[in-house]
């Protein structure tokens, strides 16, 4: 039980440095961001004006959030929701054969959508549902050894 408690602690400092070090370079360029998103060609103007200016705002909530552990609960599931968003967004536009830029890490750090960088993000998703599984079997067990 004492290991998953350090597990929790490295993957819930982990997914918030990555959810900041998405939301901050989003903030410092937004027309880039803007492009990104526009690039994926799955929403109209307004939509992706809205998913540029919100996204990133979102995005360093959460990462504030995991990393003081402030609702974390809350905050492990919509990073879970988010990654898995991020991840079928990009195999669509790598199946649907968009060459363009991830858009993750802003124009310095981003890659083409391929092979790699949806490994990154499945990877993360993977993690963030078996955290959730795992915080539920913790829980599970902990009230079951309590009655």
């Amino acid at each position: 039980m004492l290991r998953y408690v350090y597990i929790d602690s490295l993957l819930t400092w982990f997914f918030g440095i990555v959810m900041l070090a998405a939301a901050i370079p989003h903030w410092e360029n937004p027309y880039y961001f803007l492009g990104s998103v526009y690039a994926y060609k799955l929403v109209d103007s307004g939509l992706g004006q809205s998913t540029a200016i919100l996204l990133p705002t979102f995005q360093l909530i959460i990462a504030i959030c995991l990393i003081l552990r402030i609702h974390s609960d809350a905050a492990h599931a919509i990073t879970m929701i988010l990654f898995g968003v991020f991840f079928f967004v990009q195999a669509f536009a790598f199946y649907g054969g968009l060459d363009i830029s991830c858009g993750c890490f802003g124009p310095q750090h981003s890659s083409t959508i391929g092979i790699t960088s949806l490994m990154f993000i499945g990877f993360l998703f993977l993690f963030a549902v078996l955290r959730m599984v795992c915080m539920m079997f913790y829980r599970g067990v902990a009230i079951h050894q309590k009655s």
